[in-house]
C-alpha cells in the first residue's frame, strides 16, 4: 500500500506549528499559470478562492478515473500558494504513485471528521486523487517525484507539478480501518472522540459533564457508530453506555448555564427579527439550575430566541430550556419553551 500515514490529527482551521518545512517550501515554488488549452476541457474566467486567483472548469472534465466536477478542481492562476499552505496545511504530504495503475492502492486520507455530514467526513480518496492528477497532467506520462499533494485540513488541498497547481475540494469519504480520534476535554477528564466538527465536540464535552454532574457517571470512553445513516456517539460508563446522535450533541453547543446572562441581555429591550422598535420583556428565571435531575431529565442549558407559534402572526420572544432525556436505549435533546412577558412602559 502507498504510505499515506497521517501524523497528528489536526482541526485544519489553522496552521500546524510543526508544519513540515518541505510542504511550505514546495508550495512557495509551486507553478502558477493560466489553465492549459486542451481539447477535452475549457476554463472559466479567473476568480478568487481562498486568497488565490483560480480558474474553474467551464464544465465537468471526463478522465479515465471518472468525471471531475467543476467544484472538484480549480487551476491556480496567481497568488501566494506558500502562504495558503502555511495557513491551512496539516504538515504532511501525499505521495503520488509511480504509475496510474498504482492509484488503486492509495489509502483514503480523512482530513475532517464531521458527525453532521452524510458520510464519515471529508478527505482525499484514491478516485479524488487520480481524477485531480489526470486533470493536472492531461493523462500523459509522468515522473511521480515531480508532483506533490498537500492536505490542508477541511480547506481545499493543493496538487502541484510542472504543468501548474490545482486547488482541490475535499470529498465525502467513508470511515477508514484505522479511525482518527481527537481529544475531548471535560471538567472531569480527557477522552478520545471520532469527531472534528467543533459544534458537535463542544456539545459532546457538555453531555459528558452533565452525565457526571447529574447522574454521577464516570465516562471511560466514547465509541463511534452509524445508525440508519446518522452518526452516533456512545459514552461508555462503568456499567452502562449513553448513546446520542451527533445532531443532538450539536444542540448543546452555545447554551448558557447562567440564566442571569439572559436576564441581563433582555433587560434593555430586544429587537424583533421582523424589525420595528425594540420591545421590553422580562423573565423571572428558571425553576431549576443546569444539571438538575427532573423526573429523569437533566437540565442542560438555556437559550433566548424568537418563535412564531401557529396561532400567532407575530414573532414571540421565548427562552428555551434544554434537557437531555433517555428515550429507550438512546439519549436525545429536547426543550421546553417559556414565553416571555412583554413589559408595558
Amino acid at each position: 500500500m502507498t504510505d499515506l500515514s497521517l501524523g497528528t490529527f489536526e482541526d485544519g482551521d489553522s496552521a500546524d506549528n510543526d508544519l513540515d518545512p518541505d510542504a511550505a517550501s514546495i508550495a512557495r515554488c509551486a507553478t502558477t499559470c493560466r489553465a492549459p488549452d486542451r481539447d477535452d476541457s475549457s476554463w472559466a474566467s479567473p476568480d478568487e478562492d481562498w486568497g488565490l486567483t483560480t480558474q474553474r472548469p467551464a464544465s465537468s472534465i471526463n478522465t479515465s478515473a471518472g468525471r471531475a466536477t467543476k467544484q472538484q478542481t480549480r487551476w491556480v492562476v496567481d497568488g501566494d500558494v506558500g502562504d495558503y499552505v502555511e495557513q491551512y496545511a496539516t504538515g504532511d504530504l501525499l505521495q503520488i504513485p509511480n504509475t496510474y495503475g498504482d492509484f488503486s492502492s492509495v489509502d483514503t486520507r480523512v482530513t475532517f471528521v464531521d458527525g453532521l455530514a452524510d458520510s464519515y467526513g471529508y478527505g482525499i480518496d484514491t478516485q479524488a486523487l487520480e481524477k485531480a492528477f489526470r486533470v493536472l497532467t492531461g493523462g500523459g506520462r509522468y515522473t511521480a517525484s515531480q508532483y506533490t499533494a498537500i492536505p490542508c485540513g477541511k480547506q481545499p488541498w493543493i496538487l502541484t507539478g510542472p504543468e501548474g497547481t490545482l486547488l482541490c475540494s475535499c470529498m465525502p469519504v467513508e470511515r477508514p480501518e484505522n479511525p482518527y480520534t481527537k481529544d475531548l476535554r471535560t471538567p472531569e477528564t480527557t477522552l478520545q472522540i471520532e469527531e472534528q466538527n467543533q459544534t458537535v465536540r463542544t456539545g459532546a464535552a457538555e453531555f459528558a459533564h452533565l452525565l457526571s454532574d447529574a447522574l454521577g457517571v464516570d465516562i471511560e470512553g466514547v465509541e463511534y457508530a452509524t445508525v440508519r445513516g446518522q452518526t452516533q456517539h456512545s459514552f461508555i460508563g462503568e456499567e452502562d453506555k449513553f448513546s446520542i446522535k451527533a445532531s443532538d450533541l450539536a444542540q448543546l453547543h452555545g447554551l448558557t448555564s447562567d440564566p442571569s446572562i439572559i436576564q441581563a441581555g433582555i433587560g434593555h429591550g430586544v429587537q424583533p427579527p421582523s424589525g420595528g422598535d425594540p420591545i421590553s420583556v422580562e423573565w423571572d428565571g428558571p425553576e431549576h439550575p443546569v444539571g438538575y435531575l427532573d423526573e429523569g431529565d437533566v437540565i442542560a442549558g438555556y437559550e433566548f430566541t424568537w418563535e412564531q407559534p401557529e396561532e400567532s402572526l407575530e414573532d414571540v420572544a421565548v427562552v428555551r430550556e434544554y434537557r437531555i432525556t433517555r428515550n429507550y436505549s438512546r439519549w436525545t435533546v429536547d426543550y421546553y419553551t417559556h414565553r416571555l412577558a412583554s413589559v408595558v412602559p
